[in-house]
């Protein structure tokens, strides 16, 4: 042994490699990791009187009965890395030695009894503690062998024990301490009191998360790690080569890791939630309503128009009447075109039975639900069940249901549910803005699924859906980061409204969304029931949380930095607003997020151009400014027919020349009957047949969205974030399944 080595031995610390007991349930635990002990032969151990007790990535941890002789020496340097040594009793080396080598401990009558629990099975020992029965064990166990899955998570999320249990048996068949870091019903005060917070500096946020695992001290027998899988070697590696020290190992529940993290960085996630997008894109932000150019051009547009109107009224208003029957026709042509392609290329992407059958179970990957709920305690029952039903392994389901801090009858109501412990409540601390994708930013930094849908409080999704997506996703090319799945109300025939309201639907998700995919333009997403993958929301951005159509503008995004969205056959029931001012609120913050979306997007004209390219460019303005220019002009073109008739104005024909009566006519008939018509087909392909005589009245239900436009570009100029809450439960009876609560053709 070199000089330098020698002459540390006198400094050598004294260790013990006695087992003691360690936590609040006091499990026994060995200081001697086995695994580093057999870098060194039985016959080399016991004769040298050395062992290795652990290792790291730079050095091996030795112990050793001194005084050491030259051959002890030898073999110490034979190791290959440099050594921190260690004195131990005599007594203690015999004891490791026949812990750690399992011919000397099968021999001795004095083996200790810590090498027993190894070999049971977990679920031989949560039977034996009594936290579940034997049939139990065998049911699982047959499910374990038929779609994979680890023992348990699946009895976790089968609610048969809790995390902590699993964690209570992992340690003791391991031989390794527990951590109760909820501690009871002090919760986050004793993760406090126990956690050092600064050793979470040793890696990043996303480490802790991914491997489950959280560092709850340093000593001078390394770092100890509290991880929910411990056998998690790659953590161990990792953890090792960033600290330059053994890392002990300590075993807790699911629910610890959660509650220590959300501890150490809600500041963080609450943050990221707000400020992501503004400080990576902040011109794809909302954060700034108006542009500083755009504020000028408007300004300008609007002293131009004033001028006029003072000047050459008649000719001002004829420009104007010009511009506006101009725009309404190129997008009634535009909308028609597109719609009118052949059906065989309206691509949306069938999963067909034999698709659903060659899944294999156990391959299936842990899939991240968010719920963004807020004063919805009436509804949480739906969507309990909803969960409940939806044919996934329940093991790998990822559900967060994303509650508002100050929600506080919600927060209790879900509190005093028994969900399956699949479904994890997380509260959203308070901030502004508070908004809907605001909370989709908190729960998407909690997510562990490799793949993310968000559903609302009210839905209720086929059960088949996330096999469909997760089976659309492996047929699609990698560019394809989002499938949306359609929409539809489960009480369309409530009233007329609601009858209209599904009419809309039918035609947005059946014809449009799967047209503007076929032309390769860009499409809108729906607000709920979009699938992604995880990794392509984080590398955009995610949600704009400023944005009230939040899921229009990511579609947008999506489609800008090269990824691609289909619409999935597969369908989402919620509940249609059948009440007038509560839909006007529903429908006035859809319009206002389409016109904060185009005034996004639209700072930079020719740069969005490039981006989008030609056709993509021309879709944008289509279906984004397209959406609310209609129910916005609206108006103006039903007053000129009103004075015109009722002859109050004797001036309206001359701001109509020959040219623009024509096609302001053409507008008028072609364009009502086509859009009419096209809520009918959307209707047909659902098989909704019941809703097609309710069209003929929908020029009714257009006169209703001009009135949420105008309400929408008002909000827009005074209160650009503030998210209108729809009131949902509305129905007598708020659970569906009575007979006017179906589905024609589709659901019972």
């Amino acid at each position: 042994m070199s000089t330098e080595v020698l002459s540390q031995l006198p400094r050598a610390p004294f260790v013990s490699m006695r087992p003691f007991r360690y936590g609040p349930r006091a499990i026994l635990v060995d200081p001697v990791d086995s695994r580093a002990a057999r870098l060194l032969d039985e016959h080399t151990a016991r004769e040298h009187r050395v062992l290795v007790y652990g290792q790291s990535s730079t050095s091996l941890y030795v112990a050793a009965q001194m005084p050491m002789g030259d051959a002890s020496y030898a073999v110490i340097r034979g190791l290959g890395l440099p050594v921190r040594l260690a004195q131990c009793s005599a007594d203690d080396l015999t004891a490791a030695f026949e812990r750690v080598y399992p011919a000397a401990a099968a021999a001795s009558p004095s083996v200790d009894a810590l090498a027993a629990p190894r070999r049971l099975r977990l679920g031989d020992l949560l039977r034996r503690s009594g936290k579940t029965a034997a049939d139990t064990i065998a049911d699982v166990l047959d499910v374990q062998a038929k779609s994979g899955g680890r023992l348990g998570w699946l009895l976790t999320s089968r609610n048969e024990v809790t995390y902590l249990d699993v964690a209570e048996a992992l340690a003791e068949q391991r031989g390794l301490p527990l951590v109760d870091l909820l501690n009871g019903e002090s919760g986050a005060a004793a993760i406090g009191s126990r956690m050092d917070a600064s050793l979470f500096d040793l890696m990043p946020e996303l480490f802790w998360r991914t491997h489950l695992a959280v560092p709850v001290g340093r000593s001078r027998l390394g770092l100890r790690i509290a991880m929910v899988d411990p056998d998690d070697s790659e953590a161990v590696q990792a953890l090792e080569d960033a600290a330059g020290v053994p890392v002990r190992i300590a075993v807790t529940g699911y629910r610890d890791v959660v509650a220590a993290l959300e501890e150490r960085y809600q500041h963080e996630y609450t943050q990221r939630s707000v400020d992501d997008l503004l400080q990576r894109r902040p011109e794809d932000s909302a954060r700034r309503t108006l542009s500083l150019s755009q504020k000028v051009g408007l300004g300008a547009l609007g002293a131009l128009l004033a001028a006029g109107l003072l000047g050459e009224t008649l000719s001002t208003l004829t420009v104007v009447n010009a511009i506006f029957g101009v725009l309404y026709f190129w997008m009634l042509i535009h909308k028609m075109i597109l719609l009118m392609r052949p059906t065989d290329k309206l691509l949306e992407i069938g999963i067909t039975e034999e698709d659903l059958a060659a899944l294999d179970p156990a391959t299936l990957p842990t899939y991240t639900v968010l719920v963004p709920a807020y004063r919805e305690a009436e509804v949480l029952p739906i969507l309990t069940k909803a969960l409940m039903e939806l044919d996934y392994p329940k093991d790998r389901l990822d559900v967060k249901l994303l509650l508002e801090a100050d929600d506080h009858e919600t927060i209790a109501s879900a509190r005093a549910m028994r969900l399956p412990n699949y479904i994890e409540i997380v509260i959203v601390p308070p901030s502004q803005p508070k908004t809907k994708p605001k909370a989709c930013n908190y729960g998407l930094s909690h997510a562990r699924g490799e793949f993310l849908v968000i559903y609302d409080a009210e839905d209720i999704p086929e059960r088949d859906q996330i096999k469909k997506a997760i089976a659309a996703f492996r047929k699609a090319p990698p560019t394809v980061s989002c499938i949306q799945a359609k929409l539809s109300y489960f009480n369309w025939d409530q009233n007329i409204l609601t009858r209209w309201f599904t009419a809309e639907y039918a035609a947005w998700f059946d014809l449009l969304l799967p047209a503007l995919h076929s032309a390769s333009l860009p499409i809108p997403l729906g607000g709920t029931s979009n699938h992604f993958r995880v990794q392509a929301l984080v590398d955009i951005g995610a949600w704009d949380p400023y944005n009230v159509a939040e899921d229009a503008d990511l579609g947008i995004r999506l489609y800008k930095a090269g990824h691609q969205t289909l619409v999935m056959d597969s369908t989402t029931y919620e509940e249609a607003n059948s009440e007038f001012v509560n839909w006007i609120r529903q429908r006035s913050r859809w319009v206002k997020g389409y016109i904060q979306t185009w005034f996004v997007h639209m700072r930079h004209p020719i740069r969005l151009y490039r981006e989008l390219g030609p056709k993509g460019f021309l879709g944008f303005q289509l279906v984004v400014g397209g959406t609310p220019f209609p129910f916005l002009i609206n108006p103006w073109y039903w007053l000129m027919t009103t004075l015109w008739f009722l002859s109050l104005w004797r001036s309206v024909p001359l701001i109509f020349p020959s040219w623009l009566y024509y096609l302001a006519s053409i507008n008028l008939f072609v364009g009502n009957f086509s859009f009419i018509f096209i809520n009918m087909v959307g209707a047909a392909r659902r098989g909704d047949w019941r809703l097609i005589k309710y069209e003929v009245a929908m020029p009714v239900y257009w006169s209703m969205m001009s009135v949420a436009a105008w309400k929408a570009m008002l909000q827009f100029l005074t209160r650009p974030f503030y998210w209108e809450k729809t009131q949902h439960g509305l129905l007598p009876q708020s659970v569906p399944g009575t007979a006017s609560s179906s589905v024609p053709g589709s659901f019972p």
